[in-house]
């Protein structure tokens, strides 16, 4: 959904309410929604994937780094609907696992989803759910083509790799280890790479990190308001 984000996030200021945020969808219409039926599903749809909170850590991250660079919001999106959303986290091996330039079936998506959650869901819903969660790696960069889907590698920026090192310092990859967190991963960073990308953003002022081998300090004075809270 996130061209549904890019539209909210563009019509709700930041420093809004969670009010703010549905008011946006349910009266102001912000999703040009045809009907109320489909402005409440995009409404549970987007508080599902996103929280629409901003006292919520993790969208609240989110809005505040969208708005220091408004074109990195594909990768803060997925890294964001990727914690939150345990369908499309299992839709993950295949497409990271593949070699840029590879082909990347449908089909994989939808074995990969039912490993993760055998017998739970009927044929329909999985299809769907691997339906979407292609398109969800299409949109974040993983994925080119329509009908055949190929993976190439991603080149994330200095933001969206600050939100990746802040998930995964929540979540207790601390040292040298949270340059290897499943959030970098994502982003397609080797754990030296995201070393280097996260220097990179501390020379932006985008947190403070020392790091000389395995002794890593890390922390987020932009967003010290989150820190300590759970993601």
């Amino acid at each position: 959904m996130l061209a549904e984000l890019d539209a909210v996030l563009a019509a709700v200021p930041v420093g809004s309410s969670a009010v703010d945020y549905r008011d946006s969808i349910l009266q102001r219409n912000a999703l040009s929604k045809t009907t109320d039926s489909t402005r409440q599903k995009s409404l549970r749809h987007l508080r599902e994937l996103y929280a629409l909170d901003e006292a919520r850590p993790i969208f609240g991250l989110l809005r505040k780094l969208h708005a220091i660079d408004p074109v990195s919001l594909p990768l803060l999106a997925l890294q964001v609907a990727w914690a939150r959303d345990p369908l499309f986290r299992a839709t993950t091996q295949p497409v990271m696992e593949a070699s840029e330039g590879d082909r990347v079936e449908t089909s994989s998506l939808a074995q990969s989803f039912e490993a993760a959650f055998p017998n739970h869901y009927s044929q329909v819903s999985r299809n769907t759910a691997t339906r979407n969660a292609a398109s969800s790696w299409t949109q974040s960069g993983h994925l080119i083509g329509r009908a055949n889907k190929t993976r190439q590698r991603i080149k994330p920026s200095a933001v969206a790799v600050t939100l990746a090192l802040f998930l995964g310092d929540s979540a207790g990859y601390h040292g040298a280890a949270v340059f290897a967190n499943p959030w970098c991963r994502l982003l397609d960073l080797s754990a030296d790479r995201a070393r280097a990308m996260g220097q990179e953003a501390h020379r932006a002022g985008l947190l403070d990190l020392r790091a000389v081998g395995e002794v890593v300090e890390l922390s987020f004075p932009l967003f010290a308001e989150f820190q300590g809270q759970p993601a």
